[in-house]
């Protein structure tokens, strides 16, 4: 397989199989229109082309192939996490742990969210790079000494560099992937995991993995990843690394009600297009609803089908660095992802 244009997707079919009653659709919430579609496990969650590059000498699929790779070992990884569930503490063989953890780095950097953010963070990076006189990314990028100069000079001035090219959402998410994916990996595996039974069935967001970021008593990232209805895996990650462990462990753990609320309300709240349950959920408006009260809200991705649809246009692989305007520069950026709008008297700190 894994040829032009085939059917790919970014939340895999063994975790969609998990969610699905037998004999019936998933049930897929529409978060824009409010629209109940059901869909198969072929059709939820994918798009064709999604993780390929088309180049002039041909389809480059890297991504997929790799993905398929971890996604052959993920039915005996649930297993052992549904086992570990049942369990105050779990040592999981390193085959599986690793596996989860590969899993949640595909998760995060194959989402709806991941093409847009990666034009977001390059840039972010080679701004601040810029700023501080480290030019790591750039000369990894082949930027010349004297363009560098240059462009710290005009930074300095006020300018912001943007960049440019044939296909910009998937080239640059090229460009990234596998700096992000190591990153990712690497906290995955210094996260502290859980993995809890629910009181309430839990839906999939879209997105897959559901990042946030803590930062009131607890400074880290927090990740959700529901892996059936009635099972939550967690993983926490504390910005202080001496706090971190790098131990195969994985704890178990029964969810409150308000625990299991607060959840599901975060897991439908990221979701950038629709909500995948198992059965139809009557009141997912009004859970939205409740999510925003909370201050639980995440980035929005500005043009969701130009995300989805970016694999199936030819992507070169020249680009170029621009010079613009602050004002441009963040005109630039907010076409790709735009901050959420958040209410008066938002306090919570827990923001994707």
């Amino acid at each position: 397989m894994n040829c032009k244009n085939e059917n790919q997707h970014y939340v895999s079919r063994v975790l969609l199989k998990r969610f699905k009653t037998k004999g019936s659709a998933l049930q897929c919430y529409q978060v824009q229109t409010g629209k109940w579609i059901e869909r198969s496990i072929e059709s939820a969650c994918s798009a064709e082309g999604y993780n390929q590059l088309l180049l002039a000498d041909g389809v480059n699929n890297a991504i997929e192939n790799s993905f398929s790779n971890v996604e052959s070992t993920l039915p005996k990884t649930f297993k052992a996490l549904e086992e570990a569930a049942n369990q105050p503490s779990t040592e999981l063989p390193k085959k599986f742990y690793e596996n989860m953890c590969l899993y949640c780095a595909f998760l995060i950097q194959t989402s709806l969210f991941s093409k847009p953010a990666a034009v977001v963070s390059l840039l972010d990076q080679i701004n601040t790079e810029l700023e501080k006189g480290e030019y790591h990314l750039l000369d990894e990028l082949k930027v010349p000494n004297d363009t560098i100069m240059r462009f710290r000079q005009e930074y300095f001035q006020g300018g912001r560099i943007i960049i440019e090219s044939e296909n910009v959402l998937q080239l640059v998410h090229r460009l990234q992937f596998d700096r992000l994916f190591k990153m990712s990996y690497a906290e995955f595996l210094n996260c502290d995991w859980t993995v809890s039974h629910s009181p309430v069935e839990l839906p999939m967001s879209d997105i897959g993995l559901v990042p946030m970021q803590l930062k009131d008593d607890f400074k880290g990232n927090l990740y959700l990843l529901p892996i059936s209805p009635k099972l939550m895996l967690e993983g926490l990650f504390n910005f202080d690394l001496t706090q971190n462990s790098s131990k195969q462990i994985v704890n178990g753990h029964n969810l409150t009600a308000e625990e299991a609320e607060y959840r599901l309300d975060t897991v439908c709240s990221s979701a950038v297009r629709e909500i995948i349950f198992s059965r139809r959920e009557p009141k997912v408006q009004a859970i939205l609803d409740r999510a925003k009260t909370k201050g639980i809200t995440f980035n929005k991705v500005v043009n969701p089908e130009l995300a989805i649809s970016a694999g199936l246009k030819d992507s070169g692989t020249n680009y170029s660095l621009q010079m613009v305007s602050l004002e441009e520069y963040a005109k630039f950026v907010q076409s790709f992802v735009q901050a959420p709008i958040l209410p008066e008297n938002e306090s919570a700190s827990t923001r994707g």
